[in-house]
């Protein structure tokens, strides 16, 4: 995970306008991930588009990586992640937030809260799909306004 991250960093910073800043923060130790390389990427790059968009006025852009150790079952909004051990990326941006009646929709295929000719609704869509595909969870937190 690190070595594509790290790798497709330059990709990365070229996806945010100058108004952004892009900055990865890794956990020392990282243990590997079930995913086929180019499709991580993708996913990496639709996460980092949608928060770019979210912050017209610009900010930073931060991905982070760590592994976590459930001892219990987490249950979250529609899924119940196992107990073990699990690699996590979070990619986080200080945009507009999501209003609390949209968040369930964000995921659908052709959902979008952007302005005709602005997106087509398919990158956080097509990002859930292969992570679920590879056998991870998406899960999203947002305030409105922040």
């Amino acid at each position: 995970l690190r070595d594509t991250m790290s790798a497709r960093t330059h990709l990365l910073n070229r996806l945010v306008e100058e108004k952004v800043t892009l900055t990865l923060s890794h956990a020392p130790i990282l243990r590997p991930i079930r995913t086929d390389k180019r499709q991580l990427e993708q996913v990496l790059m639709n996460l980092v588009v949608n928060a770019r968009d979210a912050m017209k006025s610009g900010g930073e852009i931060r991905i982070e990586t760590e592994v976590i150790h459930l001892k219990m079952a987490l249950k979250r909004d529609r899924a119940t992640v196992p107990p073990g051990e699990y690699m996590t990326v979070r990619v986080i941006d200080r945009g507009v937030g999501i209003a609390p009646d949209q968040l369930q929709k964000i995921f659908e295929p052709f959902y979008t809260t952007k302005r005709i000719g602005e997106g087509t609704g398919l990158g956080l869509s097509t990002a859930y799909g292969i992570v679920k595909q590879s056998g991870g969870f998406v899960f999203v937190d947002s305030i409105l306004g922040s």
